[in-house]
């Protein structure tokens, strides 16, 4: 999915919510293989004393933790006056001593590292790129004995069997799976102007057929409205292979550029039937008029400016674009009127129910059929050094930081500063920090995100609750759509798809861009023995033998 593979703009959130890749470090000592095979309770900073302890027993020590820690060289920072960071050493007993790089170089600094020998007690690492290789070269700790419903509740909680079962390398856990922010869910709605769809007398569409009817029924009666808009991606790449599209592909139980498992024989979703179908009937629309003619040409802004002056009925869009959407349309409806004020701005229309629009999950098929195409349920991982002086006890850290409460600390910061908790409801405070500075009002720094295990695989605690109203509700249609399916590729090695799976997706973005816009369904057949010839046959091959080995069979 082009925009889930991309950073996106959260808008006035952003600063707040984007999480900064970090890494914790190595404490120079032993090697791991004096560990016990299990984490004790007395391994645990949170473990309660015994009743036979000494009655003024020394407190026990800081562990000392050196931090990799990627950071944006742009903006200033000190460590050492970072009273979030200060709070979270106090909190779990650590103390961090962080190696600063720029974030940039993150991924360069940390391989030399590894390549070095100079492995950091914990490593933030690319899943796909480099944790494989680095487990099995014996880099890191195996933690298949030591992570259990017992010692480790907090992990189990945050990640569940499934997940590990995918992150295993040649059978074993050698880390913890990372995703960061709301995990890596469905991110697209239907938008649609709900001020049309009352103008006509129709409810928000629930089916492919209810959604088909209301587009005929607008370009009835709206004659300069372009009932579903598509747009290009910003890279150049095709995106309505992937969004434009996307309920309308997954009506017909496809979603393009997907591979599928069954009883471990692999194929795409790309040469499969159903995909046929649904070109034929996204060829229809086009050629009834419903899909605007230059979706294969225009770029976001583009659709944006049709949006605005109410020349667009729906589209695809990312989540947290609608809430900025609807205040624009709102401004322009006001321009028109002669009502906007005299600067010509709106104030924060955030935490304000939508006036103008409607966001939808997916569309069904006539016999309940739907997919959303989602991303990989993790991207990185924390693992464990096998050079770390004390493996169980920087585990049984991970472990105390992934409670409820400590989560709240590292992820979201200091209640009553970083964030408030006003009738039960978490908000965040965006305005803490001045944003030139990048202090508080006492001068010091605020690290929010910086210095955190949190997977973020399920969303980090309260997350939706933390944004405004738009983003909340926008995010929220998004993550719970239930009809969200993962790529059976994720995680399986097959050289081939790496070394052609680029050539092989431009050659169908081509195919059914043509076919959509009139070009002969035979278009599709030649698509399908070419896109096996060329790869695609071979890439399949490796992937069942790969989910053999990952699977043990």
């Amino acid at each position: 999915m082009s925009k889930q593979k991309k950073k996106r703009s959260y808008g006035l959130v952003a600063a707040v919510l984007a999480g900064v890749l970090l890494v914790t470090g190595c404490s120079k000592g032993n090697d791991a293989s004096n560990a016990s095979p299990s984490l004790t309770p007395s391994a645990s900073p949170s473990a309660s004393s015994s009743e036979s302890a000494p009655a003024s027993p020394q407190a026990e020590e800081p562990y000392e933790l050196k931090w990799l820690k990627a950071q944006d060289i742009s903006k200033p920072y000190d460590p050492a006056q970072d009273v979030v960071k200060q709070a979270i050493e106090e909190k779990l007993n650590i103390k961090i001593i962080p190696e600063m790089v720029d974030v940039q170089q993150y991924k360069t600094k940390l391989n030399l590292k590894m390549a070095s020998g100079d492995i950091p007690d914990v490593v933030r690492i690319d899943f796909a790129d480099d944790f494989q290789k680095y487990a099995q070269q014996g880099a890191f700790v195996d933690l298949t004995d030591l992570i259990n419903e017992t010692d480790t509740p907090n992990i189990m909680r945050e990640v569940s069997p499934e997940v590990f079962e995918k992150a295993k390398v040649n059978g074993k856990i050698y880390g913890i799976p990372y995703q960061g922010g709301p995990g890596a869910g469905y991110r697209w709605d239907l938008v649609m102007r709900k001020d049309y769809l009352k103008e006509i007398g129709a409810e928000v569409p629930q089916t492919l057929d209810e959604y088909y009817n209301v587009l005929k029924t607008i370009k009835a009666k709206y004659k300069d409205v372009i009932p579903l808009g598509g747009y290009t991606a910003q890279i150049g790449e095709q995106k309505f292979a992937n969004n434009s599209f996307d309920n309308i592909f997954g009506a017909f139980g496809v979603t393009p550029g997907f591979f599928t498992e069954k009883d471990g024989k692999f194929s795409n979703y790309d040469i499969e039937p159903q995909m046929k179908e649904a070109l034929l009937f996204l060829q229809k629309m086009y050629k009834e008029g419903l899909i605007d003619k230059e979706f294969a040409t225009i770029k976001e802004e583009q659709l944006r400016t049709k949006l605005y002056s109410g020349k667009l009925f729906s589209w695809m869009g990312w989540w947290s674009t609608a809430g900025g959407y609807d205040t624009q349309i709102e401004t322009n409806m006001l321009i028109k009127s002669g009502d906007l004020k005299s600067d010509g701005t709106l104030p924060d229309q955030s935490n304000e129910e939508y006036k103008y629009l409607t966001l939808k999950d997916s569309l069904v098929g006539p016999d309940g059929t739907a997919v959303a195409p989602a991303g990989a349920p993790f991207s990185q991982m924390n693992a464990i050094s096998v050079k770390t002086k004390d493996p169980k006890k920087v585990l049984a850290i991970i472990e105390q930081s992934l409670s409820p409460e400590n989560q709240m600390l590292t992820v979201w910061g200091i209640e009553g500063e970083d964030y408030k908790i006003d009738n039960g409801s978490m908000k965040a405070v965006t305005d803490l920090v001045d944003p030139t500075t990048m202090k508080d009002k006492d001068g010091k720094y605020r690290g929010i995100q910086s210095y955190l295990f949190a997977p973020g695989l399920k969303g980090w605690p309260r997350y939706l609750e933390s944004l405004p109203l738009r983003f909340s509700e926008s995010l929220g249609v998004a993550i719970n759509n239930k009809y969200q399916i993962t790529d059976a590729s994720n995680y399986l090695e097959s050289p081939t798809k790496i070394a052609k799976l680029v050539e092989l997706n431009t050659m169908r973005d081509a195919t059914f861009t043509q076919i959509i816009m009139g070009g002969d369904i035979k278009k599709f057949d030649d698509f399908v023995e070419k896109w096996k010839s060329q790869g695609g046959t071979q890439i399949l091959s490796e992937l069942e033998a790969s989910f053999k080995t990952k699977s043990g069979k």
